[in-house]
């Protein structure tokens, strides 16, 4: 049930108005009502896998109440926590990796074992990190004893169940139990419908109509042709910009679906592409999930406490596990390398210019910074074509159009194009985005630096007859966009 859909539609204004009648008359029954809805909206994709994931949440359930306990009663906790990671990890391999690793080794050794082609289930990346993150914090004691319930709809919660935001269970358990007064239901419901309308907007406006031209020129690719410049700059940018829309679309979706039930999930984009560096990149996209990988995986294997060498060890280790994670191909991995040589080259770069004292003068300091975001853009673009190509030979090819390697064409650029990615470089670089449209009202848990956000001035939101009109304009033509539907890039993931 993809958020840019008829059925979620459908179901979101059933699902807040179910809620609000409970919320009011039987505030008990709130947490089972929504658990019973997350589960029929998981189930809407397919109902056999419902088990797997109600299945996973009793085991790790298990597992953490049985640490939670060690750590009480100060006993040594025997391997429970590697148990556990060793069965979520092991899920994941399974269903996610197995014919990777198999087609491999056949390849690498010559062997001949059959390939196996497993269903891969909805949101098992997502639910699968979430857990692991629970289980590590109960076994450094940082998480209490929950319900099984409240348990149960950390993790099946469905605004953030197929794509993220990757949620941490003391950031969004001890919020099921709290109650609203009327006008904050009210306020919620203003602000949710709006957010959520500025997603579906970049959606179906944006992202999906980007999508046709990024997918005909990758698949030309992906079939031999060696493209020419034009077509590799134009399939280059176009998915840039389509990926970044899509995501951020995702995310506010998410967010307003959850703001319409008074519950706030981590904040987690804030317009990448203004980013100076690749640091400064991933502390703007996909924030939870860089947060993970720094708290559960780079600290993990010893962060930079142990010299700067490992430090840059355990950078490039993070990112390509982190590559790894989002699908079971090979260029996926070497994407999240060539970020974790963005990663090292930026820590080299800084290190160095603290040591010989380098400072930029005050007058050349925007030129600077602005010279500092247009080569993040390009190195974060560059990397996207791995991102996006089927193999790497399909990924030679568009990065050889991209140096004027190719002839074939594919697609004509035309005024229209350039009028087009005019506009988007507007866009992202000039306009403010969702989160600081709407942080007056806070849509979004507190990110862990507040100062990453500009002030919206005029275009900041408030709950008024004015922004009544214009959002319900947009929500009007964007909902009759839906007829072009195109799932969200993340649900593959």
């Amino acid at each position: 049930m993809p958020f840019n859909s008829y059925p979620y539609l459908a179901f979101l204004v059933v699902v807040v108005l179910g809620f609000r009648l409970i919320e009011s008359q039987w505030p008990a029954a709130r947490r089972i009502f929504l658990v019973l809805a997350s589960y029929a909206f998981y189930a809407w994709w397919r109902v056999d896998f419902v088990t797997l994931l109600v299945g996973s949440t009793l085991v790790n359930y298990a597992f953490g109440a049985a640490i939670t306990r060690r750590v009480t009663e100060r006993r040594p906790l025997q391997g429970l926590v590697q148990l556990g990671l060793v069965f979520n990890l092991g899920l994941i391999g399974l269903f996610k990796y197995a014919g990777l690793f198999v087609a491999t080794s056949d390849d690498l050794f010559g062997l001949h074992y059959p390939i196996p082609h497993l269903f891969l289930p909805l949101a098992i990346s997502f639910f699968t990190f979430e857990q692991i993150s629970y289980l590590i914090d109960a076994g450094r004691g940082r998480a209490p004893r929950y319900s099984f319930i409240d348990y149960a709809l950390f993790v099946s919660y469905f605004p953030h169940l197929i794509a993220g935001p990757i949620v941490r269970h003391n950031d969004l358990i001890p919020q099921f139990r709290r109650s609203r007064t009327p006008a904050q239901r009210s306020d919620d419901v203003s602000l949710g419908v709006t957010l959520f309308t500025i997603g579906l907007a970049k959606k179906t406006l944006i992202a999906d109509n980007l999508a046709p031209y990024a997918d005909t020129i990758f698949t030309a690719a992906q079939q031999g042709a060696h493209l020419g410049a034009a077509d590799a700059w134009l399939g280059t940018l176009f998915f840039g910009f389509q990926i970044y829309f899509d995501f951020s679309a995702y995310t506010d979706m998410a967010l307003g679906s959850s703001c319409l039930l008074g519950i706030r999930l981590p904040f987690n984009f804030n317009s990448p592409y203004k980013a100076a560096s690749a640091i400064d990149f991933w502390r703007r996209w996909h924030i939870s999930l860089s947060l993970f990988l720094r708290d559960y995986l780079y600290f993990s294997l010893g962060g930079n406490r142990r010299g700067k060498v490992r430090r840059y060890i355990n950078l490039m280790l993070t990112m390509l596990l982190g590559g790894l994670w989002h699908g079971a191909n090979w260029t996926f991995m070497v994407w999240g390398g060539l970020h974790g040589l963005y990663l090292v080259i930026n820590h080299l770069f800084r290190d160095m210019a603290q040591r010989l004292g380098l400072t930029v003068p005050s007058a050349l300091r925007r030129v600077a910074h602005a010279a500092s975001v247009l080569l993040t853009f390009a190195a974060v673009t560059l990397a996207w074509v791995v991102f996006r190509a089927q193999d790497m030979g399909a990924a030679t090819r568009v990065l050889g159009g991209l140096v004027g390697q190719g002839r074939s064409h594919v697609v004509t650029f035309s005024p229209l194009a350039a009028a087009a990615l005019a506009a988007l470089f507007a866009i992202v670089w000039l306009v403010p985005n969702s989160m600081e449209i709407t942080w007056n009202f806070r849509p979004a848990l507190p990110p862990e630096n507040e100062r990453g956000l500009s002030r919206a001035g005029r275009l900041a939101w408030s709950p008024n007859a004015r922004n009544a009109i214009v959002y319900g304009v947009l929500c009007i033509v964007a909902v009759m966009a839906l007829s072009n539907l195109s799932p969200f890039i993340y649900f593959q993931f």
